[in-house]
């Protein structure tokens, strides 16, 4: 009877070490203080500080670089006197074209694009006809008509085209680094880890938001405008807070 109980008591710390790993918010650890990144600004519940990750540093930061497409943001929300505080990445937005706010992307959709950009289209030659397979790979991504909270999901599917002609005498293409399917689940694990953690914390949290260059616009003094709206002051009413965070460190 001694032993099982020691099982037991074994096979339940063992679990919750599981868990207690599992449970661990993800992200990077915060800076001592709001002050120690490029702006800050305080909002009913928090302070919220950011930087703007350089890309001769941010293009190091994972197994695949990054920075060719997504400007990457490092991110720290500050309870206020240690109150629990909502944290959720899709409450950070960046301005575009016209006033128009844009979300972050997220590491799924991140690393598929690496994956898109850096993998050649295979092809196969038999004799005169060439045949060239085409690996169709997307990502949808909408909001919840109840919840109104972001849903997303890869697909993939194959495309076949004939072509007839001459022999290809072309050498085969090789995938770049970051184009393979092993590369994108790689990448997609390492940017999620490292993403602004969801929850509820009471203590400062900090980690990355990822946005598509594309999609982004400096203001007119070479800023880029994120604004938190996850906020409401006391009295109820919806608050936005902006952080203008400068392209270039000073």
């Amino acid at each position: 009877m001694l032993g099982f109980r020691r099982s037991i008591a074994v096979l339940g710390l063992a679990v919750s070490c599981v868990l207690g790993q599992d449970s661990r918010p993800k992200g990077v650890h915060p800076r001592a203080t709001p002050d120690d990144y490029a702006v800050k600004a305080t909002g009913h519940a928090a302070t919220y500080a950011a930087s703007l990750v350089p890309a001769d540093q941010a293009k190091h930061l994972f197994a695949f670089d990054i920075t060719g497409k997504y400007l990457v943001f490092e991110i720290a929300c500050f309870p206020q006197e240690n109150r629990p505080l909502q944290v959720d990445p899709d409450d950070f937005l960046l301005k575009r074209d016209k006033g128009e706010l844009t979300h972050e992307t997220e590491p799924s959709a991140v690393a598929l694009a690496i994956q898109l950009q850096n993998s050649p289209r295979p092809q196969e030659s038999r004799g005169n006809t060439q045949v060239a397979t085409e690996a169709q790979v997307g990502y949808e991504s909408g909001r919840d008509p109840v919840t109104g909270r972001r849903v997303s999901g890869v697909y993939e599917g194959v495309g076949v085209g004939v072509e007839h002609g001459g022999v290809d005498q072309r050498p085969p293409d090789y995938p770049k680094p970051g184009g393979t399917p092993d590369d994108r689940r790689v990448l997609e694990t390492q940017l999620q880890e490292r993403q602004l953690p969801t929850g509820k914390f009471d203590h400062a949290v900090a980690g990355y938001l990822y946005y598509l260059r594309a999609s982004v616009k400096k203001d007119s003094a070479g800023n880029y405008a994120l604004q938190h709206l996850g906020e409401t002051s006391g009295a109820g009413v919806s608050e936005t807070v902006e952080l203008v965070v400068p392209a270039k460190i000073r």
